[in-house]
C-alpha cells in the first residue's frame, strides 16, 4: 500500500481527491456529475431516496454518531447510485446519505452503476444491500422474499447473486413464518437469528411463542434455545403416558404443572408415609443451566 493511500485511510475519501475536486466535505453549491462507472462529488439535492430500501428503521442516535464520524474524518465509502433523468437514484448507502444532509453538506461521493429499467434498479438495490452487515436478519429476509416476487428470481439464483449458500437464503426466508411478534423481537435484536433459527423449527405457533417468551424471560442462549426445542420433539415422539388409577389427581396436575414450566419430563414418585421424589430430566449441560435458571426465579 503506498503512502498516499495508508495516510487516506483515517482521512476519508477527501484524501484520495485534489481539494477542487471533492465537495462532500464541504458546503460548495457547486453541481457536479459522473459518468458511469466512475465515482463523482454529486450534489445531495438530486439524489432521490431508494424506493427499494430493505431498511425499515434508522437509529437517530447512530445516525448522530455518523454525522460526527463525518464531520471528523469525511465519507470513507461512497454511496452507489444509477442515473434518474436529470438526476440520481440510491442505490445503497442511505444512512450515509442522511448523516451527510445532516451535517449540513451540500455533495456526497458516489459510485455511478448503469441501471435502465426498474427491474434492474430493484435487484441491485436490493443486493448491495443484503450484502450489508448491519442489516437484522427480518431485513435481510423481506430483502430476499422481494427478489422471489418483484425479480422472479429462484432461490438458486439469489444465493449464487449474494453470494450466500441456497440454504442460507432459505433459512432466512423460513424466518417470516414467524408470529409477528417474534418478528419484532427480531428487528428489535431482543432476539438473535440463531435464536430465530431454532424457533422456526417448531411446528406450530403456539409453541414457537411459548419458547420465544422463555427465551426473553431467562435470558436464553442459542445453544440452551437449540436444546430446548430438542428436548421438544423428544417429548412429542414419546407416547401419552395414562396416569394409573390409584395415583391422586393431585399429584398428576402438579406433575402437569412443573412439566409445563420446566418445558422437560418431570415425573413425581410417591412413597410410603407421605414422602416422594421429584424426577426431572434434561438432555444436555446447557438443557440443566435453564431449567436451574427457570427454578430459580419461581
Amino acid at each position: 500500500m503506498g503512502d498516499m493511500a495508508k495516510k487516506a485511510l483515517g482521512r476519508g475519501l477527501k484524501a484520495l481527491f485534489q481539494d477542487d475536486e471533492f465537495a462532500a466535505v464541504s458546503k460548495d453549491e457547486r453541481e457536479e456529475s459522473a459518468p458511469v462507472g466512475s465515482i463523482g462529488s454529486l450534489p445531495i439535492e438530486k439524489i432521490i431516496a431508494n424506493p427499494f430500501q430493505p431498511r425499515k428503521e434508522f437509529d437517530e442516535t447512530a445516525l448522530e454518531e455518523l454525522k460526527n464520524s463525518i464531520l471528523e474524518n469525511g465519507v470513507i465509502q461512497p454511496v452507489t447510485v444509477c442515473r434518474d433523468g436529470d438526476g440520481y437514484q440510491l442505490i445503497s448507502g442511505e444512512r450515509r446519505l442522511r448523516a451527510v444532509t445532516l451535517a449540513g453538506f451540500k455533495f456526497i461521493p458516489a459510485y455511478v452503476i448503469d441501471a435502465h429499467d426498474d427491474s434492474t434498479k430493484l435487484e441491485l438495490a436490493l443486493i448491495e444491500n443484503i450484502q450489508r452487515e448491519d442489516l437484522n436478519a427480518i431485513e435481510i429476509a423481506l430483502a430476499l422474499k422481494s427478489l422471489t416476487t418483484k425479480c422472479n428470481l429462484t432461490q438458486e439464483e439469489i444465493a449464487q447473486k449474494v453470494g450466500k449458500n441456497r440454504s442460507t437464503v432459505s433459512n432466512f426466508l423460513r424466518l417470516l413464518k414467524l408470529p409477528l411478534q417474534i418478528q419484532d423481537s427480531i428487528r428489535n435484536r431482543e432476539i438473535s437469528s440463531g435464536h430465530a433459527r431454532a424457533l422456526v423449527n417448531l411446528p406450530g405457533e403456539q409453541q414457537q411463542l411459548k419458547v420465544w417468551k422463555q427465551i426473553l424471560a431467562h435470558q436464553l442462549s442459542v445453544r440452551q434455545t437449540e436444546a430446548l426445542v430438542s428436548r421438544m420433539f423428544k417429548e412429542q415422539s414419546k407416547p401419552l403416558q395414562v396416569p394409573s388409577s390409584d395415583r391422586s389427581s393431585h399429584l398428576t396436575e402438579l406433575e402437569a404443572s412443573l412439566r409445563n414450566n420446566l418445558a422437560t419430563k418431570v415425573r413425581i414418585v410417591e412413597k410410603k408415609g407421605g414422602k416422594g421424589e421429584i424426577h426431572i430430566q434434561y438432555f444436555s449441560n446447557d438443557d440443566l443451566d435453564r431449567i436451574l435458571e427457570i427454578m430459580r426465579h419461581e
